[in-house]
């Protein structure tokens, strides 16, 4: 018995440009999201500590209040943040699988890596808030981890739909 096996670079225009379209939106939700981070946190150490264990006010006027996060807090951001990284890797991954151009073990990175980085992000803001403040560099390395990735994976995935290799 032959199996044929689907390939990204192989599937109708109309697929294609369902896919981009797919990924495009999704990046773009992607984008919103690291911007809120960046925002609420300024992607510094020092911010992301304001942003789950307070801040003290120096004195100075704050552009918006920092407190610490409550259990009930840190439960809901948790489950709502877990759930939806894990779905939007699982479907990135899922049309990443059906790449031909990456060799074995570095899609299988681009495959695994995410959901560890989900698990040692969102722990790792856990153990932040409620053990130490030196957690904080296992939430940046973990989070640019998994920011990096998805542009990869997408920028694969795009790359075999669209540039044709001769």
């Amino acid at each position: 018995m032959i199996t044929q096996v689907f390939r990204l670079r192989s599937t109708s225009r109309s697929t294609k440009l369902f896919l981009t379209a797919f990924l495009l939106v999704l990046t773009f939700g992607y984008a919103f999201g690291l911007a809120f981070v960046r925002h609420t946190t300024e992607m510094s150490p020092q911010g992301i500590l304001e942003q789950y264990r307070g801040s003290t006010a120096n004195g100075y006027p704050q552009k918006e209040l920092k407190y610490e996060k409550t259990l009930d807090e840190m439960l809901t951001f948790t489950h709502n943040h877990v759930l939806s990284t894990t779905l939007l890797f699982f479907i990135v991954g899922g049309i990443l699988l059906f790449s031909s151009t990456l060799p074995g073990r570095w899609k299988t990175f681009l495959l695994v890596e995410p959901f560890a980085a989900i698990l040692t992000t969102f722990g790792g803001l856990w153990l932040l808030r409620f053990a130490s403040i030196w957690f904080v560099w296992l939430v940046i390395l973990s989070g640019d981890s998994m920011a990096i990735c998805y542009i990869i994976s997408v920028t694969v995935i795009l790359r075999e739909l669209w540039v044709v290799e001769s």
